[in-house]
């Protein structure tokens, strides 16, 4: 008799103890042996010749690999990066050995630790206010509300206060957790508004969700807009320049203790598809959404009311979207919730062919994938059906079909 072989892929610990469990292993022995099973490949950049040979070495000690440049050994490079291959296990006894090194291997080692518990957590806390969310078994649905005349989707149709307002009612019965209102379009092309403009279109929007008891976030980059917001009754602040563009934003949303969302964008909305060429596109994003969320706790504002979006179609070709969707959970060690907004976007239509009022299903396509590789929040136009997607992909993703009862009023079958 041949034997019944096959591969399983085990991508965490808790996936590593229950197929170990049903190998009938002891429950001590399992938890312990969890760290052996989960193997990582990261990448370690800005390296000088003596780090990396001393890294090097003391990874290989640890029966680990580490790939560097050709030149590290002879010093023929001044810097080089480094891919470290190893076991959880082993990556921490090189996160102690690094304690007695030189070379401010030591903080190398301590960045090390937190990127390893970040990967691992089960989901984030995100606060916004006085509301708090634990991520990790249930996306958070973000409903987009452009109370704006060109905004490239739905510009025009809910600019007058009653329209924004029962629109957003219907949204939140449809299931969404949040309601993203934008008075200035950040589409390709997009033309500037004032700050006077901004205000008038989005004020009386906010406040009146927030009599409703809605939680609101507000797209916009200008300190005084959103600082008007927050005062009647805002939570997050939805910032595309990451708080780059205006520099008293960062303090206004410390001051209410409100949430904030950080985006990649490269250049303004007006030229922002000249430049789509990245020589690392992953890369990028990560150095630079880490830079501005330490820029956005040294400012006062709690870690845990941070949140990451990589941009989406801001500066990005649609070979890049498609790259960041699929990549998307290497941005979960930067230790934020993850918010992917795709909804409609060209790079869609460019697959499909359909314009953007038929990108509904390339749409959820995306919603699905990028749930699947790390998202937590997702911002859509079309709730209802992103809700359902969302959390059948969930369920999914948990393994458990039977999560609840999805806020669309009836139980999932």
């Amino acid at each position: 008799m041949g034997f019944n072989s096959r591969l399983i892929s085990i991508e965490n610990r808790v996936r590593a103890i229950e197929e170990m469990r049903r190998v009938g292993v002891d429950k001590v022995g399992a938890a312990l042996m969890a760290s052996k099973q989960l193997h990582y490949n990261i990448k370690v950049t800005g390296l000088t010749p003596a780090q990396a040979n001393i890294l090097k070495q003391e990874v290989l000690s640890i029966g680990a690999e580490a790939a560097v440049s050709k030149g590290v050994i002879s010093c023929a490079v001044k810097e080089t990066d480094a891919i470290i291959s190893g076991t959880k296990r082993q990556l921490a006894r090189l996160i102690e050995k690094l304690k007695a090194q030189p070379y401010k291997l030591k903080e190398l080692g301590s960045e090390l630790k937190d990127l390893l518990h970040n990967l691992e957590k089960d989901g984030f806390e995100f606060s916004a206010r006085e509301r708090k969310w634990k991520l990790g078994s249930s996306t958070l649905i973000m409903g987009i509300l452009n109370v704006t005349p060109d905004s490239f989707s739905d510009g025009g149709v809910y600019s007058d206060t009653q329209s924004a307002i029962k629109h957003a009612l219907r949204m939140v019965e449809d299931g969404a957790d949040i309601i993203d209102v934008g008075g200035e379009s950040t589409r390709p092309g997009a033309l500037k508004v004032s700050t006077e403009e901004e205000l008038k279109r989005v004020i009386p929007v906010v406040a009146l969700l927030k009599k409703k008891g809605i939680c609101v976030s507000v797209d916009t980059t200008k300190s005084e807009v959103a600082e008007e917001a927050l005062r009647v009754g805002a939570e997050i602040i939805n910032d595309v320049s990451a708080m780059t563009k205006d520099k008293r934003m960062a303090g206004v949303i410390a001051k209410y203790n409100a949430a904030v969302i950080l985006m990649h964008m490269r250049g303004e909305p007006q030229e922002m598809q000249d430049d789509t060429d990245y020589e690392d596109l992953m890369g990028t994003l990560h150095e630079y959404l880490l830079e501005r969320v330490d820029a956005a706790v040294s400012a006062g504002i709690d870690k845990n009311s941070i949140a990451i979006d990589p941009g989406i179609g801001f500066g990005k070709s649609v070979d890049g979207n498609v790259e960041v969707i699929n990549r998307l959970k290497e941005l979960r060690s930067i230790g934020c919730p993850v918010v992917l907004g795709t909804s409609r976007k060209s790079f869609i239509g460019s697959i499909t062919g359909g314009n953007n009022k038929e990108r509904l299903s390339g749409t959820l396509a995306t919603v699905t994938a990028g749930i699947l590789n790390g998202a937590d929040i997702v911002r859509v136009h079309d709730v209802r059906e992103a809700k359902e997607a969302s959390v059948v992909t969930d369920a999914i993703k948990s393994g458990h079909g039977g999560a609840g009862i999805s806020k669309l009023g009836s139980e999932v079958s």
